[in-house]
């Protein structure tokens, strides 16, 4: 085994890790078991796949070179749909699994919400990739996250757009759930914080809300000077889109939510400026970053994304708990609370709440692509 102070991420990326000795108490399983859950069907489809596969490139390199103690990690996958009653199915199937040892999930913060207290009263982690509603800090001690809470980048944008690109009007549209609200509240209070004025914000439902057009009639004839969208890439091109079919192109504004190549493929020139926060760009020159970018177009034959990205933190978050603490859960979550590992997406320490503060940077949409955006 190399030394304690050799991170796994750094061994599974450059190809050091190797297997090591029985540390620990072995269990009768043969590979050890790691459920990746979220929305591998319908509206957030893409993201919860792109979470799976994060989190299976980072299983696959580490068990090209012999696994975690001499034994393989297995990821197994369910669907929540992106459905809280579905996510809480999910809980009770993966919690009374006795192979699982952690759950990688959920990505809405609904779900997450909704497996939080089965996955506590089985005492098996839950670590959300994706999840950013404030509420995610109070759902008990087995839940954790490596991605950073709505409070944390709702800031970083109001501030963004009040006090670094000057814009004092700001109206928000956000989707009608966890999500969705938490970011409303956290910029209603921000904004105004930095000396600026919520003029209104206008909430629509995730995958139902097709027709935007009555909210941008309302919020055009406010003249904002900027537009802030509260949730995901789908429902931000169609807000775009619209908005530019009667004439409306304020400068749009999101969080990682929106950070997604189906944002540009959706919204097409519509999203052409669009600037959000971002916590992992595959042009990022950091080795570690580059070593991902080159394992993940060899498996998957495409760069990766923000999500993707998560994934495969998490999974890398996961292995250091087991490889730290052996194929226990209570040893598991107990762990994480040690750690401070180097990822992709920054570094990943746990406060008592389970969240990690990692530090954003801003993205542009330029050329029909994301990039790093410098004013």
């Amino acid at each position: 085994m190399i030394g304690k102070s050799v991170t796994i991420a750094l061994m599974a990326c450059f190809g050091l890790l190797a297997p090591a000795g029985s540390g620990w108490s072995q269990t009768g399983q043969s590979t050890l078991v790691i459920a990746v859950a979220g929305p591998l069907t319908g509206t957030s489809a893409q993201d919860g796949n792109a979470i799976k596969n994060g989190a299976s490139l980072a299983a696959d390199l580490i068990n090209q070179k012999g696994g975690i103690n001499g034994k393989k990690l297995e990821i197994i996958s369910v669907d929540d749909r992106s459905d809280p009653k579905e996510a809480a199915t999910v809980a009770n199937k993966l919690a009374n699994d006795n192979r699982v040892l952690a759950v990688i999930g959920h990505f809405n913060s609904s779900c997450t919400l909704a497996g939080a207290p089965i996955y506590n009263r089985a005492k098996i982690v839950e670590i959300s990739a994706g999840s950013t509603s404030p509420a995610v800090s109070k759902a008990g001690p087995f839940t954790f996250r490596v991605i950073v809470t709505d409070a944390f980048q709702g800031d970083f944008v109001a501030r963004w757009m009040v006090k670094d690109e000057g814009f004092k009007k700001i109206a928000i549209m956000y989707e009608n759930d966890d999500y969705g609200l938490g970011l409303k509240e956290v910029m209603s209070a921000r904004v105004p914080a930095y000396g600026g004025q919520v003029v209104s914000s206008e909430s629509y439902y995730l995958g139902e809300t097709k027709d935007f057009t009555p909210y941008i009639t309302k919020l055009r004839a406010l003249n904002p000077d900027a537009l802030f969208i509260g949730g995901l890439y789908t429902e931000a091109a169609l807000i775009a889109k619209q908005a530019a079919d009667v004439g409306w192109t304020p400068p749009i504004f999101g969080v990682d939510g929106l950070y997604s190549s189906a944002l540009v493929e959706l919204g097409g020139k519509s999203v052409e400026g669009a600037k959000v926060a971002g916590f992992f760009h595959p042009a990022l020159p950091d080795p570690l970053v580059q070593q991902f970018v080159k394992d993940f177009k060899e498996k998957y034959n495409k760069e990766p994304g923000t999500y993707e990205a998560f994934g495969y933190d998490a999974l890398l978050v996961l292995a250091t708990a087991i490889e730290k603490g052996g194929p226990d859960r209570q040893a598991i979550r107990n762990h994480l609370t040690t750690i401070k590992l180097k990822g992709v997406t920054g570094t990943n320490v746990f406060d008592e709440h389970g969240d990690v503060a990692k530090a954003p940077f801003k993205l542009i949409v330029k050329d029909g692509a994301f990039q790093p955006y410098q004013k």
